[in-house]
């Protein structure tokens, strides 16, 4: 008896516990929602799968739990994962040969004019990205609520989209009844949105310390040493000027022709053909391109300015194939050439909050394309990772304080912290994107674009990210003489 009362007694304290959470949560801005405040690792705040105030735990719920979050997609499923431990590289670019100096030779054997090869180093720069997992009690997660608190729910869906770029060992199938499994899919879920946007949009002095491919796509690419401008290996770079993709101003197709064109001059000029492009772009912006490009790329040039009109009369049911290929097949026709389309979730996207030269509804963002691979199948654009495998050694000698271990070939490293009963789990990553041939890239910026409407995003800070519902449930209410 006096081990049921003291059983008791502790669930009536963690049921405090995780009221006073509730009400903390509940002062929270509203615009924070239910996100969970960290703690110290002696006090569960893990969100609670089953048990008395757990999001599963209630009688008579169905097996089947079906997800409704929208994950990442993005440029990073596609690209190689290469470990590394070099902090400072130098990818080297033969960029051409001066002009020469000396005068012409009167015979044989004057001097001749004569120059020289130049070259450029390019570098790149680790980032650091880090989570959490909310600290779990380990005498509590095996309790159930009631003999109504099953564990054998089944998920129907998937919470993680990055497939290149996931921590191996974790199954998702498992987030529903077991907590660790749980917090390790979610510390995985926050570090793959991070990495989808900051694939672009990370600076190398923000938060992530590493250069997104948006800054690396650019003009004014130096040499890593000297900072000697080297303009050969400046990338394209256009601007739509906040035209609409599908408007009359600017015409999509001669811009997107003239990249292609101007890139691929480049690479065969250079003898790097042939090179593996992609198109990458965000879906609202794909959605609406794919919907003029068929009539457009068919009647392009094709203006009879005398008259006003067009001189040839398209199919309807052509431009409707067309684009309904394109949709399905993901590709797109560019000067005869069929590139794969990539729609990625992590490109910035302006509106009317972020941008003033833009209205309620209108969206502008940007195309880029990449190239993947140059001749001989040599990849140019990857993301490199530090190799924790070679801590090995030293991490052998620290058993006993902390618990590390890495995954995915030492691109991922956990580790986890023990107080008493109570423990919780750190996620790392420190990842770079490489672009070694940014004069094989380019990009058009400030394509506008206006949607029907807008298509649900998986970043929480967007406003078209939809969640909702709770991370705990009061406990049912009990009635007892000795309550």
């Amino acid at each position: 008896m006096e081990g049921m009362q003291a059983l008791t007694e502790a669930i009536g304290q963690q049921t405090k516990v995780l009221a006073s959470l509730v009400q903390e949560r509940k002062q929270m801005p509203a615009e924070n929602g239910w996100l969970h405040t960290k703690a110290p690792a002696t006090v569960w705040t893990a969100t609670r799968l089953h048990g008395l105030g757990g999001i599963f735990s209630g009688a008579g719920l169905e097996r089947d739990i079906i997800t409704a979050m929208v994950r990442p997609r993005g440029i990073l499923s596609v690209l190689p994962r290469i470990p590394s431990v070099i902090e400072d590289p130098r990818f080297g670019a033969l960029t051409g040969y001066t002009a020469t100096t000396g005068d012409e030779p009167d015979s044989a054997c004057d001097d001749a004019p004569a120059g020289y090869v130049k070259a450029c180093e390019l570098t790149a720069q680790f980032g650091l990205i880090r989570r959490d997992t909310q600290t779990i009690e380990m005498d509590q997660v095996m309790l159930r609520a009631n003999r109504g608190d099953h564990t054998d729910l089944i998920l129907r869906g998937r919470v993680l989209g990055l497939q290149n770029v996931q921590p191996s060992g974790l199954n998702e199938q498992q987030i529903l009844n077991i907590h660790t499994m749980s917090e390790m899919v979610g510390a995985a879920v926050q570090v793959e949105r991070v990495l989808n946007t900051g694939a672009w949009t990370s600076t190398a002095a923000g938060n992530y310390g590493f250069p997104g491919l948006d800054f690396q796509i650019a003009t004014g690419q130096v040499d890593a040493t000297t900072n000697t401008a080297c303009p050969a290996l400046d990338s394209d770079i256009k601007d739509f000027g906040l035209n609409d993709v599908c408007g009359n101003t600017l015409d999509i197709v001669e811009y997107l022709s003239m990249l292609e064109h101007y890139l691929r001059w480049n690479a065969e000029s250079m003898g790097l053909d042939p090179v593996q492009h992609v198109i990458v772009l965000r879906m609202p912006l794909w959605y609406e391109l794919s919907a003029c490009w068929p009539c457009r790329y068919m009647s392009n040039r094709c203006t009879d300015f005398s008259a006003g009109g067009n001189l040839n009369v398209i199919n309807d049911e052509s431009n409707v194939r067309m684009r309904d290929d394109m949709r399905n097949r993901m590709v797109i026709p560019i000067n005869g050439t069929e590139y794969p389309v990539i729609v990625d979730t992590g490109i910035f996207e302006h509106n009317n909050a972020n941008n003033a030269s833009l209205a309620a509804g209108q969206f502008a963002s940007t195309i880029y394309m990449v190239p993947l691979t140059i001749t001989g199948n040599f990849p140019v654009t990857y993301m490199e990772y530090i190799d924790y495998r070679g801590a090995q050694i030293d991490t052998n000698l620290l058993r006993g304080t902390q618990e590390y271990f890495w995954t995915d070939n030492g691109m991922f490293s956990w580790a986890w912290e023990f107080i008493k009963w109570c423990y919780k789990g750190a996620l790392k990553i420190e990842p770079r994107v490489v672009l070694r041939t940014p004069q094989l890239a380019g990009k058009i910026e400030n394509v506008r674009y206006s949607p029907l409407q807008h298509l649900r995003e998986p970043d929480p800070a967007s406003p078209y990210h939809s969640d909702g519902g709770v991370s705990l449930r009061s406990p049912a209410t009990r009635y007892s003489v000795w309550l």
